[in-house]
């Protein structure tokens, strides 16, 4: 008599797993994202996650191959083996299709040996080192979206160039990021005319740089370039005006400018490189200032925010496009890709010095003024005029 109901129950199991699967969502699509929230670089991380909430919400309206995706970011503290801890989680554990972010140097080191070992799709923001596109240079699915550091190079002494300035004091932190700098310093000076008078390192977070600025201060150089982070720009700009050090510029490259910096009034007139500031007339700039603003009651002042923004829909757009998740299909895919986004540059990816897919490749100049990052250079980019020599002071 049992067996005269099998059928009939197997019918009923059939019935109840094809009504659970017509109510059921699709799995999410997951990316995983490394950013610095703390440690010497956490404000520039800080802005990058929340430029990932204001893309993944702007994915999510349409969604990427039918679900929804989910961003699951891991702090990498700025340190290389908490990044490459990371990345094996994000990879193995979380399954996820692609790993974005990146800030600090150090960290990529790590965090490229883990992927060269278990590789995804890889649409890295940071890291100007050269060593880390060396480490990747045959990874045909690592793309760089930051400029690398030769090309930070090139923009810097170049501007420098425009303004008549000559010698130059060069004043760096020790760790990759500085060290990257000075290794490339002198064959660009020479290329654009200058001189490089003296090169000295310093530990970032040091409280005190009036050694420092003292050297700078007797070398006479024309120009006090600092390479550092965040959190030495503030002890940099107030000790050397409590020194009466007036070089004619301050030229400043942190991956962020501290949180309240246009209020410090040591910092007017100091000069700095970057990827993009919130005043370019773009459209597509202005957009994301003015969402960013909605969103979160604060300034973008860090173009790490436009950037990591343009690396969550950049990246989306090509799964979009490849129609699958499978690694060949997203290297295509992401190789086809232009942008025109909030940095106001189209973003395409070509080969760069060792590797297979960069995007930008120039920094602009801006100077503080009146409590507002101005651009200054290049000319068509600048909205008002460069104050040099900088009338310290007033």
């Amino acid at each position: 008599m049992g067996s005269r109901f099998r059928p009939y129950a197997w019918a009923v199991a059939v019935v109840a797993v094809a009504l659970s699967q017509v109510g059921a969502q699709p799995p999410t699509l997951r990316i995983g994202a490394i950013v610095p929230l703390t440690g010497p670089a956490g404000v520039s991380g800080q802005f990058m996650q929340k430029a990932y909430e204001l893309a993944l919400e702007e994915v999510n309206r349409t969604g990427v191959l039918g679900r929804r995706v989910e961003l699951i970011v891991e702090n990498d503290r700025g340190d290389p083996p908490t990044g490459a801890a990371a990345y094996v989680k994000l990879v193995t554990r979380d399954q996820v299709v692609a790993v974005i972010g990146g800030l600090q140097s150090s960290v990529s080191i790590a965090v490229a040996a883990q992927a060269r070992q278990r590789p995804v799709l890889m649409a890295w923001t940071g890291a100007a080192a050269v060593v880390v596109e060396q480490a990747l240079a045959d990874a045909d699915w690592f793309f760089h979206y930051h400029p690398w550091q030769y090309h930070n190079a090139d923009s810097t002494y170049r501007f420098i160039r425009s303004t008549g300035a000559r010698t130059i004091f060069l004043a760096y932190e020790d760790g990759p990021f500085g060290s990257s700098a000075v290794d490339e310093a002198r064959a660009f000076a020479r290329q654009y005319g200058l001189e490089i008078v003296a090169a000295e390192a310093f530990k970032t977070g040091s409280p005190d740089l009036t050694p420092l600025l003292t050297k700078a201060r007797g070398s006479a150089a024309d120009v006090f370039l600092f390479v550092g982070f965040d959190h030495d720009v503030i002890p940099m700009a107030t000790q050397a005006r409590q020194l009466g050090y007036s070089p004619k510029m301050i030229l400043g490259s942190p991956p962020s400018w501290p949180v309240g910096f246009e209020k410090l009034p040591a910092g007017n007139y100091i000069t700095g490189m970057a990827l993009w500031v919130p005043s370019i007339r773009h459209p597509a700039s202005q957009r994301f200032v003015r969402a960013y603003r909605e969103r979160f009651r604060e300034e973008p002042s860090s173009y790490w925010a436009p950037l990591a923004y343009t690396n969550l829909i950049t990246v989306a757009q090509a799964i979009q496009r490849a129609r699958s998740t499978e690694l060949g299909a997203l290297v295509q895919a992401m190789r086809q890709t232009e942008y025109d986004g909030p940095i106001g540059m189209r973003l395409t990816f070509k080969r760069s010095l060792y590797g297979r897919n960069q995007g930008f490749t120039r920094l602009m100049a801006f100077q503080w003024q009146n409590g507002r990052q101005v651009a200054v250079w290049p000319e068509e980019l600048a909205e008002a005029k460069l104050a040099y020599p900088a009338p310290w002071g007033r």
